[in-house]
């Protein structure tokens, strides 16, 4: 999977206006997102379930960032 899938399952774990707006119309909840034909397929066809499968398998991933000491 692409950066960009990761972050549109990341957000849409986290973000319940994406995660619906991903679900009523995933062409606009990818815009802007480089996924590929393959995975623009994939993401118009996934229910709640599935996200938040995704999501979960996605673990520490999604929230770990790259701060300096002192920061989080």
């Amino acid at each position: 999977m692409s950066q960009a899938f990761e972050e549109i399952i990341a957000r849409a774990g986290k973000d319940p206006a994406f995660r619906q707006l991903l679900l009523d119309d995933p062409q606009k909840a990818m815009e802007g997102y480089a996924v590929t034909d393959d995975e623009r397929e994939m993401l118009g066809k996934l229910d709640e379930t599935q996200i938040d499968k995704f999501a979960g398998g996605l673990g520490d991933r999604t929230t770990k960032g790259s701060f300096g000491r002192g920061f989080g």
